[in-house]
């Protein structure tokens, strides 16, 4: 049956998420993509646009057949006077990755110019034109007009400058679009990413919902720095400090588009920067899933290596990013990928393995990995896709996997809490335990010390006895017996077990339930020696007597009574425990909650802990108001 179970976490569900994301991305990458997005396209550097086109479709990317001139930036003066044998090609962005346009001789870095000619609709009307990031320096001129400039192309004071712009003009009938491009900075060069036309309204409106949803995706993984070093510093927890430190390489990747919305900045170190944080981010999840997971240093050190190795190659790259040729380039993205899909598989193997090893809350990180395979299977058969509004495939993945992270960790800090309350109360029950010992000492004192006097004293009482007896006085013997025998009161030794520490305890809940008028019997035999320390003996029968004691003050009708039963018998130790009640449990969930502060009872707690640390079993049990607890814990002796 368990087996069954494991089956069906570990193979069905996990398959019909992988199949729901899967679905997932698939319908993000038709609806939400702008290579995808419905609408016209220019066919050989011409887009003819109607009345009808722009209101049907107010948005569209411009993506297909742009002519591009390489090793070039033309001026609208210069395109209008170029040489006849000038060369052109066309192409659709995101075809190619940089200059070389499908070239493998040709640099990655270079200079070239785009051309687009439009034909709007006669009248003047407002449009925008949105161009994302385009690298690494650009101008952009409208009918011979600069319209947009970030950073300078000329290759004599080339200035590398990049940002996400919207520009809104006027106009109508045949309009040219001119982009001169220069990069000799980044591993991406000229225009990689689809500019946006349209009405100025719905331009507009895309890009406000783009960033609405940058900027929450922004304060939710800030909120989750803050908490998180919150929960460090407060609880001294380095896991914490690492989910902090993870959430802020998930705001320097995710979140950088805001930075070029808003600001124009350098290549480096800002692109650098978002890069590494990738492999940061992948890097974090690793180590966070290995302690999580609980994986032992000699499996987990290999691909914890292979992730610092693959950080230290970002920030190489992104540093000598404007001297590597195509083929490091390409060597570069086959490594990315390498550590990409290796990360995906080995967070599946590792939370799987853990979850068979019953490792708490690992099956949420497994079904996160899953999530963040089909993102990375996504990202690979669908490699043409740039979002309109929401993120990327990756980063989609991503969230899922660090949403998973932030509920195993607050489980974990859960968890970690409640152990320390269990300490504190163990502590607390070592301290009573303590108390009750000496208490015993004292009373066990206090009877030899009479038993001495009393030996003492029957010498002198044997001496008078005597003496009356050689006078014949009987009568004198009975009055003397009769007045001695009242002050002799025997008090009888109780013994409840035969371990003293055991005994001590069971002498001090007897008074306290005889305080609180609750028949009190228990017999405990133990073996001379235990597996387990006395501490952990006390703490046990120190929480179920407490909480029995306190059951049975809460008690207003009926009789009051508390039985412990123990004894070891085929190398196990068996306790059972019972104790009259009010009737009134509270439990919620599988749990006993304490009558007297809010939160799950700490006695109960405590001997749970004690009982798991030594490989038994506990129930409770509530019938006819008795409440029953039953203790079996194997003894190797």
């Amino acid at each position: 049956m368990k087996n069954s179970k494991k089956l069906v976490f570990l193979c069905v569900i996990p398959l019909l998420i992988l199949i729901l994301s899967s679905l997932l991305f698939r319908q993000l990458y038709y609806i939400d993509n702008k290579y995808t997005w419905k609408g016209t396209q220019p066919i050989c550097g011409l887009l003819s646009l109607s009345d009808e086109d722009l209101e049907q479709c107010p948005l569209r990317y411009l993506i297909r057949e742009w002519e591009f001139y390489p090793n070039v930036t033309f001026t609208p003066e210069t395109f209008s006077e170029k040489p006849a044998d000038t060369y052109r090609q066309y192409v659709s962005v995101g075809q190619y990755g940089g200059m070389e346009t499908g070239n493998t001789l040709h640099s990655p870095h270079g200079c070239g110019t785009y051309r687009l000619t439009l034909q709007l609709p006669a009248g003047v009307n407002s449009y925008a034109l949105e161009l994302p990031e385009i690298y690494s320096s650009y101008r952009l001129y409208l009918d011979g007009e600069l319209l947009l400039q970030s950073g300078d192309p000329n290759p004599e004071s080339y200035t590398p400058e990049v940002s996400c712009r919207m520009a809104i003009f006027q106009g109508g009938g045949t309009v040219s679009l001119l982009l001169a491009v220069t990069d000799h900075s980044w591993i991406y060069s000229g225009m990689v990413y689809p500019p946006a036309f349209g009405t100025v309204e719905a331009v507009s409106n895309a890009r406000e919902i783009r960033y609405m949803l940058r900027i929450a995706s922004l304060l939710l993984a800030s909120f989750g720095v803050f908490l998180s070093l919150y929960m460090g510093f407060r609880a001294r927890w380095k896991k914490g400090f690492l989910y902090a430190l993870l959430c802020l390489c998930h705001i320097g990747y995710t979140a950088f588009p805001l930075l070029t919305g808003f600001f124009t900045i350098k290549i480096q170190p800002w692109y650098t920067l978002n890069l590494s944080c990738f492999y940061i981010v992948l890097l974090l999840v690793v180590i966070l899933q290995n302690s999580l997971c609980h994986v032992k240093e000699k499996y987990s050190i290999l691909w914890t290596v292979v992730c610092a190795a693959g950080v230290i190659l970002s920030i190489g790259t992104g540093i000598s990013a404007s001297s590597l040729n195509l083929n490091m380039l390409m060597g570069f993205s086959a490594v990315s990928a390498i550590l990409k899909y290796g990360t995906g598989i080995y967070l599946l193997i590792t939370s799987a393995a853990a979850f068979f090893m019953h490792k708490k809350y690992t099956l949420l990180l497994f079904y996160a990995s899953v999530v963040f395979s089909a993102s990375l299977l996504a990202d690979r058969t669908l490699p043409l896709y740039e979002p309109v509004y929401g993120a990327r495939f990756i980063e989609i993945g991503g969230a899922a996997i660090m949403l998973a992270l932030f509920c195993v960790l607050c489980g974990n800090l859960a968890e970690a809490y409640r152990h320390s309350l269990t300490m504190a109360e163990e502590h607390r029950q070592m301290e009573r335990q303590l108390a009750m010992q000496k208490d015993h000492y004292r009373q066990l004192t206090d009877q030899i010390s009479a038993a001495r006097t009393a030996s003492h004293d029957l010498r002198h009482h044997m001496r008078a006895l005597r003496g009356m007896a050689d006078k014949d006085s009987l009568d004198d013997i009975r009055r003397y017996l009769a007045e001695y025998e009242p002050s002799q009161e025997i008090q009888d030794v109780v013994t409840y077990s035969n371990n003293p520490a055991a005994d001590a305890i069971l002498h001090y809940y007897a008074s306290a339930a005889a305080q609180v008028n609750a028949a009190f019997d228990a017999v405990l035999l133990l073996p001379e020696t235990l597996d387990f320390t006395d501490a952990d003996l006390c703490i046990l029968l120190g929480n179920l007597m407490e909480n029995a004691v306190e059951a049975c003050s809460r008690q207003h009708t009926g009789k009051r009574f508390i039985i412990l039963k123990g004894k070891t018998s085929s190398h196990q130790l068996r306790l059972v425990a019972d104790n009259s009640f009010d009737g009134t449990i509270h439990k919620k969930d599988g749990h006993f909650y304490s009558a007297k502060r809010n939160g799950i009872g700490l006695g109960i707690q405590s001997v749970q802990a004690v009982v798991e640390r030594h490989g038994g079993l506990v129930s409770f049990e509530e019938k006819d108001n008795i409440f029953q607890v039953s203790v079996l814990i194997p003894l190797e002796h």
